[in-house]
C-alpha cells in the first residue's frame, strides 16, 4: 500500500507542477522501476512503450481524426447544420438547440470532442452571439455538447478502452449510443428551458416536405456514421478498416458534393494538424501502458481495491465512489491517459459487484469525458475559449447547468446496466 501511495503521489506531485502528463507518467515509471524494483532494467520502457501503440486497433484513432479533418473542409458539414435545424429550430432557442444536435450528428463521424468544440464553435458562437445570446452562454453550449464525441459511435476513448479492458471495439462503440444519446437530450432539455425562458428567437418554420428536401440533401453526411457502424455490424469490416474506409467516403462524397477537390494545400495542411494530434495521443498511449503495468507489478490495483473495500462493501457506496472518482480525475487528467491508467485498478473491482466489461468501460469512458468541460484542464474549454476569444472562467458559471445534466445520465447508467448492453446485445447475438 505504501509503494501504491508513493507512485499515485509522484505523479500527481509532477502534474500540479505544470509537467506535461505523458512526461509525468514516463518519470513516474524510471523512477519507480530505478528505486522500487531495481532488478527491472529501465530498457524496458521503451519497448513496451513501442509494443503498446504498435497495435492495429489504434490505427482507428488518425483515420478518424483525418476523416474529420476531411468533413469540416466540405459542405457536409454544413449540411448536418442544416438538418439540425429541421429538427429542433422551429423551438425559442433554436441555436443552442441546433448547437446540440449538430454535435450529436458531428459525433458519429469524428469521435473526438476537441474536433467538434472547433468546427461546431467557430461557425456557431459568432451566430448565437448575433442573436443576442451571451457569448458566455454560447461558448459553454459549444463546448458541453462537443463532449457527446466521445460518446456516440464513433469514438476514439472507446477504442482506447477497449484496448485497456480487453474488450470488443464494436461492443463498446454500440454501449456508447444511448448513453450518448441521453446525454444529448438532457442538455436539450436544460437549453429548451433556457431559450423559452429567454425568449430567444426560433427559426422559421419548415413545412414537412421543406424538412424532407433538408433530409434528403443530408443523407450524404449522415452516411458516414451509416457506412462505420453497418460495415463492423455486418461482419464487412473491421473496426480500423471502417475508419479508413470514412476517408475514402469523406474523400469521394464530400468533393462531388462541393463539385470541386479541396486544394492541395488545404489536404497538406490538415495532414499536418492531424500527425501532431495522433503523436500526441500515441505518446500518451505509450507512456499510459507503461505506466499501468508498473502499477500492476506494484500491485496498485490490490491495494487500492483492499482500501476501498476495508471501508464498506456496500455496492452502491462503492459504485459512488468510483463514480466520483472518475470526475475528480477528469478534472485534472486527460481522459485518455486516465482510461489506460485506472482500467486495470478499477475493473477487478467493479467486475466484483457484477459490472459486465462492456458496461464499466462505456461508464468509465463518460464519467471521465465530463473532464473534458470542466476546469482546469478540460482540452474542450480552450477550445471553445480561444473561438470566442474570453477567459474560461467567465463562462463556468454557464457551464453548471449542463455538467448537472451530464452527472444525472451517469448517474442513471451506471445504476441501470441495460441502457449500455442492450444495443451491444442486441446488435453482436450471435
Amino acid at each position: 500500500m505504501l509503494t501504491a501511495t508513493i507512485l499515485l503521489i509522484l505523479f500527481f506531485a509532477l502534474m500540479l507542477i505544470g509537467v506535461p502528463i505523458a512526461y509525468s507518467m514516463l518519470i513516474t515509471s524510471f523512477i519507480t522501476l530505478t528505486f522500487v524494483h531495481p532488478e527491472i532494467p529501465t530498457l524496458i520502457i521503451p519497448q513496451r512503450m513501442f509494443g503498446g501503440v504498435n497495435n492495429f486497433i489504434l490505427l482507428c484513432i488518425p483515420f478518424f481524426i483525418l476523416a474529420g479533418e476531411l468533413m469540416s473542409m466540405t459542405q457536409l458539414f454544413d449540411r448536418l447544420i442544416k438538418v439540425s435545424n429541421a429538427i429542433v429550430g422551429h423551438i425559442k432557442g433554436a441555436l443552442s438547440h441546433i448547437n446540440i444536435v449538430v454535435s450529436m450528428f458531428f459525433a458519429g463521424i469524428t469521435g473526438a470532442a476537441t474536433a467538434d468544440t472547433s468546427a461546431v464553435g467557430s461557425l456557431l458562437i459568432p451566430a448565437m452571439v448575433k442573436q443576442g445570446y451571451t457569448k458566455t452562454y454560447a461558448t459553454a453550449v459549444t463546448v458541453v455538447s462537443s463532449v457527446i464525441g466521445v460518446i456516440i459511435p464513433p469514438s476514439n476513448l472507446m477504442v482506447v478502452a477497449a484496448l485497456a479492458t480487453s474488450t470488443s471495439v464494436a461492443a463498446l462503440l454500440l454501449g456508447g449510443l444511448i448513453p450518448g444519446i441521453l446525454a444529448g437530450l438532457a442538455q436539450l432539455t436544460w437549453s429548451i428551458i433556457y431559450g423559452v425562458t429567454k425568449g430567444f428567437p426560433a427559426e422559421p418554420k419548415m413545412s414537412w416536405g421543406e424538412r424532407l428536401r433538408v433530409f434528403w440533401h443530408g443523407l450524404p453526411a449522415l452516411g458516414i456514421p451509416i457506412v462505420l457502424m453497418g460495415g463492423i455490424l455486418g461482419g464487412i469490416m473491421t473496426p480500423t478498416e471502417a475508419a479508413a474506409v470514412s476517408i475514402i467516403y469523406a474523400l469521394v462524397v464530400g468533393p462531388v458534393m462541393m463539385r470541386r477537390f479541396p486544394p492541395f494545400q488545404q489536404l497538406y495542411d490538415s495532414i499536418l494538424v492531424v500527425t501532431g494530434r495522433v503523436s500526441a495521443v500515441m505518446t500518451c498511449v505509450g507512456t499510459a501502458l507503461v505506466m499501468g503495468w508498473i502499477f500492476a507489478i506494484a500491485e496498485v490495483p490490490d491495494a487500492i481495491a483492499h482500501f476501498i473495500t476495508s471501508i464498506t462493501t456496500n455496492a452502491t457506496l462503492i459504485t459512488l465512489g468510483m463514480l466520483l472518482t472518475y470526475l475528480v480525475i477528469g478534472t485534472f487528467l486527460d481522459p485518455l491517459p486516465a482510461i489506460l491508467i485506472f482500467s486495470p485498478i478499477f475493473q477487478p473491482l467493479a467486475e466484483s459487484l457484477g459490472y459486465s466489461p462492456v458496461h464499466f468501460a462505456v461508464v468509465m469512458v463518460f464519467g471521465l469525458a465530463i473532464g473534458l468541460a470542466t476546469p482546469p484542464v478540460g482540452s474542450c474549454l480552450y477550445v471553445g475559449a480561444a473561438i470566442a476569444g474570453i477567459g474560461v472562467e467567465k463562462f463556468t458559471k454557464d457551464l453548471i447547468p449542463f455538467i448537472i445534466a451530464m452527472l444525472l445520465v451517469l448517474i442513471l447508467i451506471a445504476f441501470v446496466p441495460p441502457l449500455v448492453t442492450f444495443v451491444p446485445e442486441m446488435m453482436l447475438r450471435k
